[in-house]
């Protein structure tokens, strides 16, 4: 299993959650796995992989047969899938997939609800996710690079996928890499460590990667931009706004269940003292969010 960095215990302690599949395609049940503790076996796509599996070749053949043999989970990071594939050629690989999440979320799926063309919107992310990736993949190699000198970090694409039942809407994206498999393929061999450490570049309250950045918000805006992607960003509190989520049509909204229409920081706060006989003041309704001028 790639290297795993020490945590901030300061900060909260990240949950950690994967799923394995490996049941016949027809069947919907699903095991479910969830580690509180800082067990590494048990995070780890291949270890369970390998538990019914000798190698993948062994699960090619399961697949080939009806089953589903498919990992996904989160480890500090965004989500991340590793399963069989059997094309209809008959071309066999192992997908290793990375998908965004974190602030890049937030601002592609406000992004996603601004968008007068949904088409070009897609066209437009998958481009500034590639462009993402070529930027972080020498950070990420270098650092495997202190432990493994002869290590090149692999390329992923970036991908789109059909949006996923209880989701906000928005497809889902992210990067994959197909390993191919043969008779001589390893588990391990179905792995890139960057493309692993790619999830954790999406949780920014880790702080691994604020040094870099193409991963800051107004890193991630401009890069989005550059490629037409109408990100807008509120001008009192920074967050990803949009105007046109049918629930809040016309109403700026960010998506934060909590907040959402409110601003956490807005712009015409009160200076008065506090009232001596009531509780509440003006300024208990809050603020709107409102859009920056260079939007």
């Amino acid at each position: 299993m790639p290297k795993k960095r020490k945590k901030d215990h300061k900060a909260p302690a990240p949950r950690k959650r994967a799923s394995v599949r490996t049941t016949p395609a027809q069947r919907t049940d699903m095991e479910l796995v969830d580690w509180d503790d800082d067990s590494e076996e048990g995070n780890d796509p291949l270890v369970a992989f390998a538990e019914r599996f000798a190698a993948p070749v062994d699960a090619v053949k399961a697949v080939q047969a009806g089953e589903r043999v498919e990992w996904t989970g989160e480890i500090d990071g965004s989500a991340m899938r590793h399963r069989v594939l059997v094309a209809d050629d008959g071309t066999v690989a192992v997908e290793q997939a990375v998908f965004v999440g974190g602030a890049l979320e937030e601002l592609l799926l406000c992004a996603w609800h601004q968008a007068e063309e949904r088409e070009s919107l897609e066209v437009g992310v998958l481009a500034a996710l590639e462009d993402l990736h070529t930027a972080i993949r020498p950070v990420l190699e270098a650092e495997i690079r202190e432990f493994r000198p002869d290590y090149t970090a692999a390329v992923p694409q970036s991908f789109r996928e059909e949006p996923e039942p209880y989701g906000p809407g928005m497809p889902v994206f992210g990067w994959r890499l197909l390993h191919s498999v043969g008779p001589d393929t390893t588990w391990e061999d179905t792995r890139d460590t960057a493309a692993w450490n790619t999830s954790q570049t999406m949780s920014g309250w880790l702080g691994y990667y604020d040094h870099v950045p193409e991963l800051q918000r107004t890193g991630l805006v401009d890069l989005l931009r550059k490629h037409g992607v109408p990100v807008v960003l509120c001008a009192d509190c920074g967050l990803p706004i949009t105007d046109r989520h049918p629930r809040w049509a016309g109403v700026w909204v960010t998506p934060d269940s909590e907040h959402g229409p409110v601003c956490g920081e807005p712009h015409a706060r009160s200076v008065a003292g506090k009232p001596l006989l009531g509780t509440l003041t003006d300024e208990d309704f809050g603020g709107p969010h409102r859009p920056a001028e260079n939007t």
